[in-house]
């Protein structure tokens, strides 16, 4: 039988198998029978023309901080240690000197597929290293061919195949056994790069639990191993590899690998999925198991697993939840979704961006994510896409009816309808924070900045809201979904019946010495936002000149505002505007709130009720008017602002 030889180019290789397999077949055809036992290509070998004159640490010494090209004669032997049948290494040949006990390995990098065929496991391999490049990659050594960067500085590449047969020979002696050698992570040093190491007692870290060996597609994957002592190493795995797409052993045993270091990390890979043997009980007798049983706990269940801590989730758990946030109007940002079931609700964050809609009913597997609270919300954090087990549209539950009086812990997460409520600010946008009022308690609502109605201005009216009960550093707070959760039909109301805030005293002085005293009439802070004072010019009822007000009064409290050129009060002055405080005596002054008039100095038609004077109101006046009432004002004389600022 012909048989193509070990020295020959990856593309003539090819083209020899292929020739070897149509002379099979047409022996199948002519004979009707073979013996199918596939052999493995011969190769020449070399022994007495070819002797080592160098050490791998030898040849390490020629290394200067800089990729070098060999020019003289040196000759290396070692034994093949790494193997490419299953594609977790690829293009990369790694040797150690001796098949047992080794002091130190070697990496040649080559373009050869499947050189496990001409370099078994096993196998002395003799490599003549003249006209070769060294360089030093992350910290690991390795010869081979020279490619140049993008800066121009060279780095050590594969060895062209063309080339292969000039520089690695095979020794005639069989493949031998390699014995690994036996250590511990903290045992691990440099000298053992290159190396085949066995490590006994380890185990795939919960965080890995459950999980592939690669992800597909990924030159490289890291996996977490530890050992009892909790010393963890990586396991770096190809995602072409044959393996790539099965589940990680479970249990606890012995891993062999080939060592490599990367960025200053040492790391493990292995030849074929043979080198794990993890089949004992893991470290303290955790069981895990990957096959994701029915929903087989509630999110009460999950809830109550939070004890003030971060917790990992080492449980084959799954929740069966009906999705009540909407990613389409992106009140919640692209990782989130919010989930309840009959039980109780919580905030999935996922690592990255999800596809569930409102009213999906999922399946969640949450072994390996992390319970925790961010500013006093619990989250379920870390889920990854694929732990969506399934996701199919369902029936969103029915809100729960609440009040603001009501303790809202219960309901964090959880989907909720307020009603007989109202914007206590109404004419702003939902951006940010608004308040919410029954003219009893009040709520925060929250809306992001990039939710799709963030722009949009709030209703001016009351009625009803469905929202999600979230929290934020200890206070609870309501976020929509969309604006089709806000049902306000009625008439808005005025909660302090307009006895809330009211001028009491007009000082119309000499040049710009202007003066408006507002007073808080009521038992409660007053948050002057919404709040507008307003003139009118000569009287025409157009308020065009306006302040708006701003901070909280308290019971009982004065705000003084001001021309911004009076001078002759020393007291505090809140604010100053020159046009709202611009008035002459036949203008008319007002209190607005929410763009409705609750207090009014004046007499319409540009009459000159308040030229040069003061007026003061009366202390037995404890209501705003919405007229003008001149036997509720006391008149003192022009600057006399004695009274400014008292009550």
């Amino acid at each position: 039988m012909f048989i193509c030889p070990g020295h020959m180019s990856s593309g003539r290789a090819y083209l020899c198998r292929a020739w070897i397999k149509l002379s099979v077949i047409a022996t199948i055809l002519i004979s009707g029978c073979i013996d199918n036992t596939y052999k493995a290509p011969a190769t020449s070998c070399e022994e007495d023309s070819l002797k080592a004159n160098t050490t791998f640490a030898g040849i390490r010494e020629l290394y200067k901080d800089e990729v070098i090209r060999i020019t003289e004669d040196l000759i290396i032997e070692g034994y093949v240690i790494s193997n490419d049948k299953t594609g977790n290494f690829y293009g990369t040949l790694h040797l150690q000197d001796q098949p047992e006990h080794p002091k130190e390995g070697f990496q040649v990098d080559i373009d050869v597929r499947d050189y496990h065929l001409l370099y078994p496991v096993g196998k002395k391999v003799l490599i003549r290293l003249k006209g070769m490049y060294l360089g030093k990659s992350r910290g690991v050594f390795k010869a081979g061919g020279v490619f140049t960067n993008a800066g121009g500085t060279l780095s050590v590449g594969r060895l062209p195949a063309s080339q292969v047969n000039e520089h690695i020979f095979v020794s005639c002696d069989e493949p031998g056994e390699i014995v690994p050698e036996m250590t511990t992570i903290e045992a691990l040093n440099d000298e053992m790069i290159n190396t085949l190491i066995q490590l006994n007692n380890m185990e795939i870290s919960p965080e890995d639990m459950c999980q592939p060996y690669a992800v597909a597609g990924e030159n490289g994957t890291d996996r977490v191993l530890r050992d009892c002592n909790e010393q963890e190493i990586i396991l770096r795995n190809s995602g072409y590899a044959d393996f790539q797409p099965e589940i990680l052993p479970r249990g606890n045993g012995t891993v062999t690998a080939v060592l490599g270091k990367y960025n200053n990390k040492y790391q493990l890979i292995i030849r074929d999925t043979n080198d794990i043997k993890l089949n004992d009980g893991r470290c303290g007798g955790v069981v895990y198991s990957c096959n994701p049983p029915g929903a087989n706990a509630t999110l009460g269940y999950v809830r109550a697993m939070y004890q003030g801590k971060a917790v990992n989730i080492s449980e084959n758990i799954k929740v069966r939840a009906t999705v009540i946030s909407d990613r389409n109007f992106k009140n919640t940002d692209s990782l989130t979704a919010v989930i309840q079931d009959k039980t109780s609700g919580i905030v999935c964050e996922f690592t990255s961006e999800h596809a569930l809609d409102l009213g999906d009913e999922v399946e969640l597997t949450l072994l390996n994510t992390t319970l925790e609270e961010i500013n006093d919300l619990l989250y379920i954090k870390n889920i990854p896409p694929e732990n969506i087990i399934s996701a199919v549209p369902g029936t969103l539950p029915e809100p729960e009816s609440i009040s603001l009086s009501d303790s809202l812990n219960v309901y964090e997460s959880r989907l909720v309808t307020i009603g007989n409520i109202q914007f206590e600010t109404p004419g702003v946008t939902y951006s940010g924070i608004q308040t919410l009022t029954d003219c009893t308690d009040e709520l925060k609502m929250f809306t992001r900045e990039e939710a799709v109605f963030a722009g949009d201005t709030v209703s001016s009216k009351k009625g009803s809201i469905t929202g999600i009960i979230s929290k934020n550093k200890n206070e609870y707070h309501l976020r929509i979904r969309n604006p089709d959760d806000i049902y306000f039909t009625e008439d808005y109301e005025d909660c302090l019946g307009g006895t809330n805030l009211m001028i009491t005293e007009y000082a119309e002085g000499s040049g710009y010495n202007k003066y408006i005293e507002i007073y808080n009439a009521a038992d409660v802070n007053i948050d002057m936002s919404g709040y507008v004072l307003g003139r009118d010019y000569d009287g025409d009822g157009n308020y065009e000149y306006t302040l708006n007000l701003s901070g909280n009064i308290a019971p009982g409290e004065i705000a003084v505002y001001a021309h911004s050129r009076a001078e002759i009060f020393q007291g505090e002055i809140t604010d100053t505007h020159g046009s709202a405080l611009g008035f002459n005596g036949n203008d008319q002054v007002v209190l607005m709130k929410n763009n409705n008039i609750i207090d009014h100095m004046g007499i319409p038609g540009g009459e000159n009720w308040g030229v040069d004077k003061t007026l003061r109101r009366k202390t037995d006046i404890s209501v705003p008017n919405i007229s003008y009432n001149e036997n509720e004002w006391e008149e003192y004389p022009q600057d006399n602002i004695s009274g400014l600022g008292i009550r």
